[in-house]
């Protein structure tokens, strides 16, 4: 059987190119965060490495994965198949490429939403995939939050749910149970 590594490379060098690059910028902005705040360098990578690896999938393969691998299915989710997407690559990660450290599946698993427990792996890969430099230049009021970043990532992570929470509100959207829940206990600490 081939090594983890083989695995996740063979499934990240058949994604498209921009989605790759997306990937590789987080992966260095989440090497950078977590050696500016003392969080495990090699766990960040790999789960921001491997994140997306599921992002570009259509709809019905998005449910097809999640019901393979026996992921519920919210109301959020069936209307928009795609924010399954880090479940799934948790779950694939988990059962097709034999990853077994929980802390980078529970970072990729809720990497879309944030989820109330979210510990220092998770802050770090949802940071790096909001921040990257891509998506600063593409939203330079980002900056500031990104600046934030390398000295407050509690409050960088508040300021950016809250900031996406507003532009999914802005669009009628509505916002995962699961963010609203960790924008209150980052709240209350």
């Amino acid at each position: 059987m081939p090594s983890t590594e083989v695995v996740i490379a063979k499934r990240f060098n058949n994604l498209l190119r921009p989605l790759q690059v997306h990937i590789h910028r987080s992966t260095v902005l989440a090497g950078e965060l977590a050696q500016i705040h003392h969080v495990d360098v090699e766990a960040c990578e790999l789960a921001a490495g491997t994140h997306d690896l599921f992002r570009s999938e259509p709809d019905f393969a998005q449910i097809s994965t999640a019901e393979k691998y026996g992921i519920p299915i919210g109301d959020i989710e069936m209307k928009t198949p795609m924010l399954l997407h880090g479940a799934n690559a948790a779950a694939w990660l988990e059962n097709e490429a034999g990853l077994t450290d929980n802390r980078v599946l529970e970072a990729v698993r809720w990497h879309t939403f944030g989820w109330p427990e979210i510990d220092d792996i998770g802050k770090i890969l949802y940071l790096a995939d909001k921040l990257e430099p891509g998506k600063v230049t593409a939203d330079p009021s980002l900056a500031v939050i990104r600046n934030m970043a390398d000295i407050h990532p509690d409050k960088a992570l508040l300021a950016l749910l809250q900031k996406r929470v507003e532009a999914q509100l802005s669009k009628a959207l509505e916002v995962h149970p699961l963010t609203l829940a960790l924008i209150e206990n980052l709240k209350s600490n």
